[in-house]
């Protein structure tokens, strides 16, 4: 299982989340079929979106979509994030799983070209229990995406933050996957965030540090240059969890009209239908499809 911790630091004016997602990228690239330039903007993407799951939903029943559309060739990123007590709960999709790229010239993969360093990062976070919806909607710095969602977080949600994600991958698939995300309280002083600064100037990447088998508590000592952290939760889960269903495929059938339902009993006799999350196959029969039409 993978790990992901949260951590105070200097005092409690810093706050610190650290993830290893190894095993989630892994499955969500097995999934889709991704190419090692496609695994690693999804994985990055899925930590992220994964993580916020863990420091921006306060409530079960509320959730979180994360929409992220450049001009580069892998098309939208979607992500939907639910929380269940410790559990980050999230299913991913991405336009165009089979995009490869060539290296950069440094030999990193090329995430940028693949996102696109034009268009926008949109993040809908939903309510059932107040039935309120947030959107915060700004356009994309990089397309590496770690600075994107930075500038959300600096730009929508007013919050100074530090953000770093790294995926490993080659030809067999993930080889570490992890990030994590340093926000600072309004009583953290100067000297301190000159010490995160500093610290952070010398660190290596977050891949490096999770390849030298760093522990999630020495990368936390390491980015922020505090020996002192404090461990507020290590019970964190990031887990793929698609939640689709024939009924809910059947929903969507409804929704696409009579008009177009019969157009496919007289051409096909029967649909299937893929969930574009979790690649699932869901058949309906042309007496189904006729009793949809009913329901109509």
């Amino acid at each position: 299982m993978d790990k992901i911790e949260k951590y105070l630091a200097y005092n409690g004016k810093v706050s610190l989340i650290c993830a290893n997602t190894k095993n989630l990228v892994e499955e969500i690239r097995k999934i889709h079929d991704l190419t090692p330039t496609t695994t690693a903007a999804m994985g990055r993407f899925a930590t992220v979106c994964g993580m916020m799951g863990l420091t921006s939903i306060k409530e079960n029943e509320d959730s979180i979509t994360v929409q992220l559309k450049g001009t580069g060739p892998c098309g939208i990123l979607v992500a939907v994030v639910k929380r269940e007590n410790n559990i980050s709960k999230i299913k991913t999709y991405m336009q165009n799983p089979l995009v490869e790229l060539p290296l950069k010239p440094n030999g990193k993969i090329d995430v940028g070209g693949a996102v696109g360093n034009t268009g926008y990062l949109n993040v809908i976070k939903q309510s059932d229990i107040t039935d309120s919806e947030y959107n915060g909607l700004v356009p994309l710095v990089s397309g590496e995406i770690a600075e994107d969602f930075t500038e959300y977080f600096a730009t929508s949600e007013q919050k100074p933050t530090v953000l770093a994600l790294g995926v490993l991958v080659n030809k067999d698939g993930v080889q570490e996957s992890g990030g994590y995300m340093i926000n600072l309280m309004p009583d953290a002083t100067e000297e301190e965030i000159s010490k995160i600064e500093e610290a952070l100037n010398k660190a290596p990447s977050i891949s490096e540090l999770l390849s030298q088998e760093k522990s999630l508590n020495e990368i936390a000592k390491i980015v922020t240059g505090d020996d002192n952290i404090m461990l507020l939760e290590d019970n964190l889960e990031i887990k793929f969890d698609c939640d689709c269903s024939k009924p809910k495929i059947e929903k969507g059938l409804i929704s696409i009209g009579k008009e177009e339902i019969n157009e496919i009993i007289e051409e096909d006799g029967k649909a299937e239908i893929v969930c574009q999350f979790c690649n699932k196959k869901y058949d309906f029969s042309k007496e189904e499809l006729e009793e949809i039409l009913k329901k109509i």
